[in-house]
């Protein structure tokens, strides 16, 4: 069921979005790009990038991440990453990450969902 031309070779992986009962269509494109991004990036934590994983392979879903002790550390931690990298910027790269977000939001809005925009 492995498609040949796949860049991830790790047995949990797929591609194909996240099909949550409790979430949209749409909703499950979005959560499996984010969760793909996490997988995929190397400044991620190793356990984000595990429960990321777990996640696309089928073997956690979205309601359990928080019940998981693993998954619990994992997002706690990489939140509490998040709110020391974001005190310690300037007010002018805070306001070029607003300004990024706002953008991307915008490109949703009008129908460049993820993964239409090409490889960033």
């Amino acid at each position: 069921m492995a498609d040949s031309n796949n860049a991830f070779t790790s047995p949990g992986d797929r591609e194909y979005p996240v099909e949550d009962k409790d979430l949209s269509e749409e909703q499950n494109e979005h959560l499996t790009s984010a969760l793909r991004a996490v997988r995929s990036n190397p400044n991620a934590p190793s356990e984000l990038q595990d429960i990321a994983r777990k996640m696309l392979g089928g073997r956690l879903e979205l309601k359990d991440v928080l019940d998981d002790p693993a998954g619990y550390r994992a997002l706690t931690d990489g939140l509490s990453g998040m709110r020391e990298s974001w005190r310690s910027m300037s007010p002018q790269d805070r306001q070029a990450v607003r300004a990024t977000v706002e953008e991307k939001a915008d490109e949703v809005e009008a129908g460049g969902g993820p993964g239409s925009a090409g490889p960033r």
